[in-house]
C-alpha cells in the first residue's frame, strides 16, 4: 500500500469478486452512473464547441493507442480503469506500461475479471511490472496526475474518440469512480501463485505468453532480452513444470487459471 503526499492511499481492497460486498458493488454502479452522466453531457457539448476544458485527442483505435503512447511518456501518475481486454492488446500494453514503470510513472490498472480473455487474465496474473488489479470496472477511463481525466468522446465521422477534461463535474464524478473501484479490488497476481509460485518472475512470464500462443521472437521482444535467452528459459521450465513441450506448459497455466477463476 503506498501513501500519497495528500495522504491518500493507494492499494488493494477486499477481493475476489464473489465476496466483494453488495455495498461495495452499489457504490462502484452508483459512481460510474455519475460519471456516465458527465462523460454523456461533455461529449455532447464539446461536439458542438461549448467547452473549452474539453479537447478531443485522438480518432479511431490506432490514433487513440498512438496518442497515449506518445502523451504517456511525460504523465508522472496514472490510475486506469477498464472494463475489459484481449490478450492481443495486453501484449502490446504491458511492454510499454513496463518501461513507463520502470522510468517512474506511478501506475495502477483495475480491470472488470469478467471482461477479460482468460488468455489476458493469465499475462495479468503473471505480470511482474506495474500494480494491476480486478474489481468492479464498468466504465473505461484514466486519470492522469489527478488533473486531467480521460474519457471516451462522441463519435466523429464513424470513428470513435478520446477527449481529455478537466472540467471540475468530471474530475470529482471520476475520483468518486475511482475510489469505489479501488474499494472492490483485489491484486491481478494472488491467481498467479500456487504451484507456479516457485518460478522466476521471468519465467512466469514466459508461459504466460506460451500459454497466449506467442512465438519466441515475440516473447523476446516483449520481455526485452534475446532469443536464445528466451528458449533457454523455456527449456528449463519445461523441466521444472514437469512437461515435454511449450505447448503443454501452456495448458497447464491455462487450467490453472480456469480453475481459480
Amino acid at each position: 500500500m503506498e501513501r500519497r503526499a495528500d495522504d491518500s492511499e493507494v492499494g488493494v481492497g477486499p477481493g475476489p469478486l464473489s465476496r466483494i460486498p453488495e455495498a461495495a458493488r452499489q457504490a462502484v454502479l452508483d459512481a460510474a452512473a455519475v460519471l456516465q452522466v458527465r462523460r454523456s453531457e461533455a461529449a455532447a457539448q464539446v461536439a458542438r464547441g461549448e467547452l473549452p476544458d474539453v479537447v478531443i485527442v485522438a480518432r479511431g483505435h490506432q490514433g487513440i493507442n498512438d496518442w497515449i503512447r506518445e502523451a504517456s511518456t511525460g504523465w508522472r501518475e496514472l490510475l486506469s480503469v477498464r472494463p475489459g481486454g484481449t490478450a492481443a492488446e495486453l501484449r502490446v500494453t504491458l511492454p510499454h506500461n513496463r518501461v513507463l514503470v520502470n522510468a517512474g510513472l506511478r501506475m495502477v490498472s483495475i480491470f472488470h475479471r469478467q471482461g477479460l480473455e482468460v488468455d489476458a487474465r493469465v499475462l495479468l496474473a503473471n505480470e511482474p511490472v506495474g500494480t494491476y488489479l480486478y474489481g468492479i470496472a464498468p466504465v473505461q477511463m484514466k486519470i492522469v496526475d489527478r488533473r486531467f481525466v480521460l474519457l471516451q468522446g462522441p463519435v466523429v465521422d464513424g470513428e470513435s474518440t478520446v477527449m481529455t477534461t478537466t472540467s471540475a463535474a468530471c474530475l470529482e464524478a471520476a475520483w468518486r469512480y475511482w475510489q469505489a473501484t479501488l474499494d472492490s479490488s483485489f491484486a491481478a497476481g494472488s491467481e498467479g501463485v500456487g504451484a507456479l509460485g516457485d518460478l522466476s518472475p521471468r519465467q512466469r512470464q514466459i508461459v504466460a505468453l506460451l500459454a497466449t500462443g506467442t512465438g519466441d521472437a515475440a516473447i523476446a521482444v516483449s520481455l526485452g532480452v534475446s532469443v536464445r535467452t528466451v528458449r533457454s528459459d523455456i527449456a528449463a521450465l519445461l523441466d521444472l513444470l514437469g512437461v515435454k513441450t511449450r505447448f503443454a506448459a501452456g495448458i497447464r497455466l491455462q487450467l490453472w487459471s480456469d480453475r481459480s477463476g
